[in-house]
């Protein structure tokens, strides 16, 4: 796992990897963070991290373990896959 439940993330960029077919959204009632723009270089809190062999059933990689974040700016939770974000954990 690239990011650990707890860890304050900086969202520095955001990356748009061609999706796999069988990724699907998994976190249906969240919103997607890739596509929030207006959160780049900013500030959130990681809730919760889905190893991908618990969210696919077919072939998947690490690229596709899925976390929850905790946006510091409108205090939203948002999800992404782990090849969604360029980030860095600040200690």
């Amino acid at each position: 796992m690239k990011f650990n439940v707890g860890d304050i993330i900086l969202v520095k960029d955001f990356l748009f990897p061609p999706r796999p077919s069988h990724r699907q959204q998994h976190f249906r009632f969240l919103l997607r963070l890739h596509v929030r723009l207006h959160l780049k270089n900013t500030l959130g809190i990681i809730t919760k991290v889905e190893k991908h062999s618990d969210l696919f059933e077919k072939v998947s990689t690490e690229n596709d373990n899925g976390y929850i974040w905790y946006s510091q700016v409108d205090q939203k939770e948002y999800y992404f896959y782990q090849d969604e974000i360029d980030g860095e954990v600040i200690v």
